[in-house]
């Protein structure tokens, strides 16, 4: 078996350093530039007059810089944890030791990245064109260096969150490819819990650099922004992808059990023996059954739990509050100026 590639972001983050390493660095090297970029074309570099200690001509290399050292440290995070979660989910499967290796190198080889790379720096590059320094290849600018470097941010920033994407998409997959081999149990849900804790963990790594980037408040904002124009179609997707098809498993499943019951409480007792409690039958009685029937009644479709879903809903609603609140704020300040 050939030894498996490994996506470039996780190149720039290995797994024998600490993630939080390489992601400082690459905060300290975007600054750098951009202090080189400022002195090359003659930029003043001055400190605000209200008494700040960070020159606003920083605003956006903070921004970036932040946005990028995020990335880089939550993909490796984020990745970890699809990696463990998919070797808990094999350990349920039934496969032979052969083929949970084949599963576990698949999951280890990194597809090459080279189209969605491609149709980022395209996208990166419209998207500098529409907020103004992209318009340097048009011969329209007067400080050609620097609109050039805040294309190369865009560009940047493009291509590490559309990797990152699809890299958590394509473990997502997997993992969803794979609880097809983990036999349904209704009365053991929590082993699939690997499928939506990788939808979550996606999630909030996809909204958190989000945070940053927009971090200025909505005011900021343009909903025709092709970074806003992607943000729901790629949490709809990062929450599909490893439930794909589960549901209707664990439908078909229920209905299975639950015919399995009815048969039993009226008198096919031999029906039982196809159940998920066949190993019990001595001490069963009628109110057993319906209480059983209740409980796979009301069994979850979907592998969750509360501490799951409050975290979920915690986490996704920080931004959004973030930005409203940054909102009210601008308008409560500019009312009592006016």
């Amino acid at each position: 078996m050939s030894k498996p590639s490994t996506s470039f972001l996780l190149l720039l983050s290995p797994k024998r350093i600490h993630p939080i390493i390489p992601a400082f660095l690459l905060f300290l090297v975007v600054n750098a530039i951009a202090t080189a970029v400022f002195l090359l074309e003659g930029i003043d570099i001055k400190l605000p007059e209200d008494g700040g200690i960070i020159p606003y001509i920083y605003e956006g290399p903070l921004v970036f810089g932040s946005a990028y050292a995020y990335l880089l440290f939550v993909i490796r995070l984020i990745n970890n944890v699809h990696v463990k979660d998919f070797n808990k989910l094999l350990e349920f499967s039934d496969l032979d030791d052969q083929l949970k290796q084949e599963w576990s190198w698949k999951m280890l080889n990194h597809r090459s990245q080279w189209v969605e790379t491609v149709v980022a720096i395209l996208v990166g590059i419209f998207h500098s064109y529409l907020q103004g320094p992209g318009k340097v290849f048009l011969g329209e600018s007067t400080l050609v260096i620097y609109d050039l470097w805040r294309v190369l941010l865009n560009v940047t920033i493009w291509v590490m969150i559309t990797h990152s994407t699809s890299l958590f998409i394509r473990n997502m997959t997997l993992l969803n490819d794979l609880s097809r081999e983990v036999e349904i149990d209704l009365l053991n849900m929590e082993k699939f819990m690997p499928l939506t804790r990788s939808g979550v963990w996606s999630i909030l790594g996809f909204i958190g650099v989000y945070s940053i980037i927009f971090s200025q408040g909505v005011n900021h904002i343009n909903l025709a922004d092709p970074a806003i124009l992607v943000l729901a179609p790629s949490i709809f997707f990062m929450i599909r992808t490893p439930l794909k098809g589960f549901r209707k498993r664990v439908i078909d499943a229920k209905e299975t059990e639950l015919g399995i019951i009815e048969a039993a409480i009226e008198g096919n007792r031999e029906a039982l023996k196809k159940s998920r409690i066949k190993a019990n039958l001595d001490n069963i009685n009628v109110i057993d059954l319906i209480n059983y029937k209740k409980m796979i009644h009301n069994t979850f479709e979907i592998p969750v739990n509360i501490p799951t879903a409050s975290r979920f809903i915690f986490y996704l609603i920080i931004p959004i509050l973030t930005w409203v609140a940054a909102s009210m704020v601008d308008k409560v300040i500019d009312y009592l100026i006016k």
